[in-house]
């Protein structure tokens, strides 16, 4: 390959972890054994004949990581009609500006809900109307990051050129999602209520994806395969431990996927002129995996973090929280709502009988605060996918909601989400250390996409929004000329295909 090319691929240099008697506290480990993944035992004897300790898989090693007991998942769960949410109503106070008498969107950009050609009075149509999808602009004007949200987790960053001729932004592809199903088959499984706000050809040349870990909504083959057959020029796969050959079985050359495990690094540079980089971690994220073919939490699960450094300027910090959990809730009544009183919000905003993730704060500490974090900020919709396969009314249907702090530690809401972005600026309710003129800047994701409930759409919205007002960010649907002085961090909820520039 000519590497002076402007789509040649990047050059990629590994920093791992140095050998070590102790494996890291979030690997399990068997009985000594031979193993391709493998630390030595700690015992005399076994360091001296050099036996080996199998990786068996891996684990959430902090006292955050709660699995409900059974008593604390029944108390979760709740039947009958659900009571009104504030949240919603406050999602639907900003329907007035946006049109209401136009037709449904056209049937590539119209979602699946079945209500939606009530136009506009349904729920489905003010779900549409909050939430809609845009042609996306792939194109990279001069500024120190662009971001499109193509659906779910699926994001993608551009940054600046690491080629001080070609003027090609680097692309970065965070957990992508095209396929109509997250499942190992697309005629059965959780369905997309929104279509991919693009086909696959549309793409621009990607030069690294970076998957969080390896379920079904994160790690689709069809995509892969898809951004591996438009992108072999230019594409590096980044994995965390334990993932790397799913890629390799698949057809993807070893040389281009890089496997970290926590804590270990990689850095981009152009192979013709190393005066730009981008900097790589593989970080903690609490939560888990597993497929059919390789097993529960047998492969790693991770958070990203980039620092793009240009000549002269301040590194741009860029955080992928993946698929996280932040802290576990085992009151029903939480998160705090609008409905409760000023004792109750407060209450519940200072519950501290579990702990809340410590990995996040340990990230900022190592690295800085990021400039763009991209954080999940809904529980997903599994009771609501189950209710949806044989719908009845609240009232009549026997399958139960739950409440969303008794998966917090698996799965974070909106509340801990807007937590996660105070925490890494500078601690929760501090102000950000880090200066310059670039705004911080939160974008949702994992919400949306695979909702079967419109009022989903709005729920999400409306408890984005309020979380925002009581914890002192800006939540917005864009960025706006005020941006560059607001002291506030922004929380934006895109449409998808959107793109924002900072």
């Amino acid at each position: 390959m000519d590497t002076s090319k402007d789509n040649a691929v990047l050059r990629v240099k590994v920093q791992r972890h140095s050998a070590s008697l102790e494996p890291p506290e979030h690997h399990v480990v068997a009985a000594p054994a031979a193993s391709f993944l493998s630390w030595p035992s700690t015992s005399k004897s076994s360091q001296e004949s050099t036996v080996k300790r199998k990786l068996d898989g891996f684990r959430n090693p902090w006292p955050s990581w709660h699995k409900p007991t059974s008593a604390e998942a029944w108390n979760s769960l709740q039947w009958g009609q659900e009571p009104p949410d504030p949240c919603i109503d406050l999602a639907a106070s900003h329907l007035e500006p946006l049109p209401a008498s136009t037709k449904a969107p056209v049937f590539h950009k119209k979602p699946t809900f079945g209500d939606i050609n009530n136009w506009p009075d349904s729920s489905g149509a003010k779900a549409t109307r909050l939430l809609s999808v845009e042609k996306p602009d792939f194109s990279f004007p001069s500024c120190q990051s662009k971001v499109t949200w193509l659906g779910h987790a699926g994001i993608l960053v551009q940054l600046p050129p690491l080629r001080d001729t070609s003027g090609r932004p680097v692309r970065c592809l965070f957990d992508p999602m095209f396929s109509m199903r997250c499942s190992p088959s697309q005629t059965i499984g959780p369905v997309r209520s929104y279509p991919p706000p693009c086909d696959m050809e549309a793409l621009p040349p990607i030069d690294a994806v970076f998957i969080s870990h390896n379920h079904y909504d994160h790690l689709d083959y069809d995509t892969i395969m898809a951004i591996w057959k438009n992108s072999q020029q230019t594409v590096r796969f980044f994995v965390p431990l334990g993932n790397g050959q799913w890629f390799i079985d698949s057809g993807i050359p070893a040389a281009r996927v890089t496997e970290l495990d926590w804590w270990e690094s990689a850095q981009l540079t152009d192979p013709v002129s190393e005066s730009a980089s981008l900097k790589i971690w593989c970080t903690p994220s609490q939560h888990g995996s597993g497929r059919p073919e390789v097993g529960v939490n047998t492969a790693l699960w991770s958070s990203w973090f980039l620092e793009s450094q240009q000549p002269g300027e301040d590194p741009y910090r860029v955080f992928f929280a993946g698929d996280t959990g932040y802290q576990f809730h085992d009151s029903p009544s939480w998160p705090p709502s609008p409905s409760q009183s000023e004792s109750e919000q407060e209450k519940h905003s200072n519950d501290a009988k579990f702990p809340p993730c410590p990995a996040f704060a340990k990230i900022r500490q190592r690295f800085g605060p990021p400039n763009l974090l991209l954080l999940p900020v809904s529980v997903g919709a599994t009771f609501a996918y189950l209710r949806s396969l044989v719908y009845l009314p609240d009232w009549l249907s026997p399958i139960p909601r739950h409440s969303p702090g008794v998966t917090g530690a698996n799965h974070m809401p909106a509340w801990d989400a807007v937590r996660v972005l105070n925490a890494m600026r500078g601690g929760e309710g501090g102000r950000a250390d880090a200066k310059g003129s670039s705004p911080t800047v939160a974008i949702a994701m994992h919400w949306g996409t695979f909702v079967t409930d419109p009022i989903e759409v709005l729920r999400t919205l409306g408890q984005l929004e309020w979380a925002c007002q009581k914890q002192g960010v800006r939540f917005a649907r864009h960025l706006d000329d005020s941006s560059g002085t607001e002291e506030k961090p922004w929380f934006l909820a895109l449409n998808h295909g959107q793109s924002i520039c900072i």
